[in-house]
């Protein structure tokens, strides 16, 4: 059953005002997500799935307690807020505990065509045959998915919150492989269909399988590197999640203990949370329901702060930015929709300046080594080639590297210009292609 926005709006305002607690919070969550899944230049795979999630938050003096169910009715929202009730009475007083928020301004767009409803089985395969096409002209195999998800959030609390939004986005992707190890990698995440151009996306990831056979070896060492907008995703989420939240700030394992207000990395590197920006994808207010809005992170190399929610924001005396996740976290607020800021640089006239170095489509696996230095080991994947000269040259097999990442960003040669977004099920980077003067590999993968 599909349930529409004020349906989930009311539900959640329901269920806070039946709890019975000193005060009571509900989030309620309904996906709604459909996936055309291909392998072999075939279809193989079509599903469709939709869940409802209601989780309340009661609160008792300074102690809470949660509890969730899927079912809706009365009876269930009932049971569900006595147990939350009940979970809050067997829990630890925290006299840090600020209470709940209150409501805030908030901002929401009017909604345009439901992307999920336009966005069928037939238009998700013609896309997907539009993708296999690139890679079955060529020899190659194609093998990714393309789908839809919609999303919605309300969020109700007994102090007046009440907010509730819908947010759509389209993911797509495709490994496109051949013979003597060759591959390549494609993909568009949005939330619409504007930017989507499947056989685009088809003919890069082809392009780069072609470019990648027979893959020669690299000898480790520090390279000057250009780091495909994917890659620099992925190094911008570890940021995030290891640095940028108040919870490792607030207990010390944060690189921003003791750096706010200096310089972390290049000044040509500013970094923002902005949820409220045309190019992202998400929900622009928290899981208390305050209103989310451009937070710097680092700007001009410079480090600003942390995001917070209202525990973090009370506990660590700085601004409420709007960062909640669910109740309880072990997480504490993090980031979802970080950016990088646009550079002025090509991706080749990046290449063209390097006389030597690695060009990385993508990362793989990425773990970390430490985390106060955002140390991070990983492997390369899907389009991993030497620079000579000037140009892109041999094909280079996979590489494992061992990098820390305020270091890499403390080098930075160029920024590109074009911004791609990077990510799914509701967190999203905005991220440039970089060049960068230094990227340690530690040797091969395969």
């Amino acid at each position: 059953m599909k349930h529409s926005l004020d349906d989930i709006r009311t539900i959640a305002d329901r269920a806070a005002h039946v709890t019975p607690a000193d005060a009571a919070e509900a989030v309620v969550v309904a996906n709604r997500s459909a996936l055309t899944r291909f392998a072999g230049n075939r279809i193989h795979q079509n599903v469709a799935e939709h869940d409802v999630q209601l989780s309340i938050r009661a609160v008792l003096g300074t102690r809470t307690g949660v509890a969730s169910t899927n079912k809706l009715d009365d009876a269930s929202l009932a049971r569900c807020a006595a147990a939350a009730a009940e979970a809050a009475r067997h829990a630890p007083n925290d006299p840090e505990f600020p209470g709940l928020p209150e409501p805030q301004p908030l901002s929401l767009p009017s909604r345009g065509p439901a992307l999920f409803d336009a966005y069928g089985a037939p238009e998700r395969a013609a896309a997907a045959h539009a993708i296999i096409e690139q890679s079955d002209a060529r020899g190659l195999v194609a093998a990714g998915t393309v789908a839809v998800n919609e999303r919605t959030v309300a969020v109700a609390n007994t102090r007046g919150v009440l907010a509730a939004m819908q947010a759509d986005d389209l993911r797509a992707t495709v490994l496109s492989m051949g013979h003597a190890q060759a591959s390549g990698w494609g993909s568009y995440y949005g939330r619409d269909t504007s930017g989507f151009l499947p056989s685009q996306l088809g003919s890069h990831a082809a392009t780069l399988a072609e470019r990648s056979a027979d893959a020669g070896a690299l000898d480790p060492g520090s390279y000057t590197v250009v780091l495909a907008p994917e890659a620099v995703a992925d190094v911008l989420d570890f940021l995030g999640y290891l640095g940028f939240g108040a919870k490792a700030y607030a207990e010390g394992s944060s690189f921003l203990v003791g750096a706010i207000g200096t310089h972390v990395v290049d000044p040509r590197i500013s970094i923002y949370d902005d949820a409220i920006s045309p190019g992202t994808v998400g929900i622009r207010f928290d899981f208390e329901g305050q209103p989310k809005r451009r937070t710097p992170l680092i700007e001009g190399g410079v480090a600003a702060g942390p995001v917070t929610d209202s525990y973090f924001a009370a506990k660590l005396g700085f601004e409420n930015t709007g960062h909640a996740l669910p109740a309880p976290n072990p997480y504490g607020p993090v980031p979802l929709n970080l950016e990088m800021n646009a550079g002025d640089t090509t991706v080749e006239d990046m290449i063209a300046s390097v006389d030597r170095g690695v060009y990385v489509t993508r990362f793989h696996y990425v773990n970390v080594e430490d985390p106060m230095k955002v140390v991070l080991t990983g492997m390369t994947r899907d389009g991993t080639f030497m620079i000579e000269d000037g140009q892109l040259t041999r094909p280079i097999r996979n590489l494992r590297f061992t990098q820390g990442a305020l270091e890499a960003l403390s080098h930075v040669l160029a920024i590109g210009a074009h911004r791609q977004l990077c990510g799914s099920e509701g967190s999203a980077v905005l991220a440039p292609a970089l060049l960068l003067e230094h990227w340690t590999f530690t040797g091969q993968t395969g």
